[in-house]
């Protein structure tokens, strides 16, 4: 079980906005925690057909919008005799002279075809429109009776879901271009999303890469991600957080139910979001990082790694908990009150590293030769674990 390992390390110019706030001093003795009575979502009545519930997310007018920003790029680079943003120059071999226009019928047939590359992955874009031969055995994909391959790649290089002459470029502190470009169709994802799903009261937020290997300044590696390169959104906020944090008070606004309990990993959590929550009406859980501005005794606890097991401080807006789980655990919570003392029981494979020679003294005694064993840990961590877990179930 790897819900509790630490994050890959991050590069100092790493423009994610880890939280890295001092530790504090001192304590409260009167946490009460918050109330966030249960509901469970909510799913409105959907399309009978696939299609129609595709068509949601993506209509005809926008597909419609989507051609005529197109053919306008194609018509701007070709007035200009360059065949790209950075001024190419056009030549008589240029593959954007074969450029005819297209339609929403192939607008879409070149959107089923993008959504099937990513299901069925080959080497190459160019395997999957290769045949099967003598000694060279191969699927043979479908797709090929739809759209030839130079006609996917024209459409895929110059089509534009944006209008390019609409883009602001003169202060991408704000928002950068690349965000610009697809704020309409997300602004209309998330309209429709809004009218179908009604989120109940857990809430879970987590960072993914988007997937991109173009040329982009936005572009961030991060090792050890399924997704290791690709882009991350950051928004500017008034509030003292960092710029990662203040996502997740920005998306809890723009939901028009009731109150949430969200949970965070140690990418957002720290003691002063979850303090902002708390006055914002959010009940809030996650894991914690040592440089996220909790105490210097909890901060003391993590780096040395002793602790008595399910140690807790009491704060008067949100508690602070380590658990000794493989390594120091630490938690954050303004809704879990008795955390360290309430346990739920949870089923634990034997891990296949046994770590140092006393690790593999102790999981020897815990498991006594058993494969697995039902363990009890704290409820804290059974739930974030739980909540965390349907997040990474989408991902992958």
């Amino acid at each position: 079980d790897h819900s509790f390992d630490p994050p890959p390390s991050r590069a100092a110019n790493d423009p994610t906005g880890v939280p890295d706030f001092p530790p504090e001093e001192g304590c409260g003795d009167d946490f009460q925690p918050f109330n966030v009575e249960y509901r469970d979502f909510k799913i409105n009545p959907l399309p009978k057909e696939p299609l129609e519930l595709f068509q949601l997310f993506v209509p005809i007018s926008l597909i419609q919008s989507w051609i005529e920003y197109t053919n306008s790029w194609v018509a701007h680079l070709l007035e200009n005799s360059v065949i790209d943003n950075w001024n190419t120059p056009l030549s008589e071999q240029s593959r954007i002279l074969q450029w005819e226009g297209f339609s929403t019928a192939t607008a879409y047939v070149w959107l089923g075809v993008l959504i099937y590359l990513g299901i069925h992955r080959e080497l190459t874009i160019e395997d999957h429109w290769k045949a099967p031969s003598l000694g060279d055995q191969r699927p043979l994909h479908s797709i090929i009776k739809f759209m030839p391959l130079h006609r996917f790649q024209l459409i895929m290089r110059y089509i534009r879901t944006f209008d390019y002459t609409k883009l602001d470029v003169s202060d991408e502190g704000d928002l950068p271009k690349t965000f610009q470009a697809a704020e309409e169709w997300s602004n209309h994802i998330q309209k429709v999303s809004a009218e179908l799903y009604l989120p109940g009261t857990n809430l879970t937020v987590d960072e993914c890469m988007i997937p991109f290997t173009g040329r982009s300044k936005e572009t961030t590696l991060v090792k050890g991600k399924p997704t290791p390169r690709g882009k991350k959104g950051k928004l500017r906020t008034e509030v003292p957080l960092s710029n990662t944090q203040s996502v997740v008070v920005h998306l809890l606004k723009r939901l028009s139910t009731q109150t949430h309990h969200v949970f965070t990993d140690n990418l957002f959590s720290s003691p002063q979001l979850f303090r902002l929550l708390r006055r914002l009406g959010y009940g809030a859980t996650g894991t914690a990082r040592p440089n996220s501005g909790i105490t210097t005794e909890i901060k003391h606890i993590k780096e040395t790694g002793k602790l008595p097991d399910g140690k807790r401080l009491v704060y008067n807006e949100v508690l602070q908990i380590a658990w000794k789980d493989s390594s120091v655990v630490l938690f954050l919570s303004t809704v879990h009150s008795a955390a360290p003392l309430d346990r739920t029981l949870i089923k634990r494979k034997l891990p296949a590293k046994r770590g140092t020679k006393a690790e593999a003294q102790r999981l020897q005694q815990v498991f006594n030769g058993d494969s697995f064993k039902m363990i009890p840990i704290p409820s804290v961590a059974a739930q974030y674990n739980v909540e965390m877990n349907h997040v990474d179930a989408v991902i992958r």
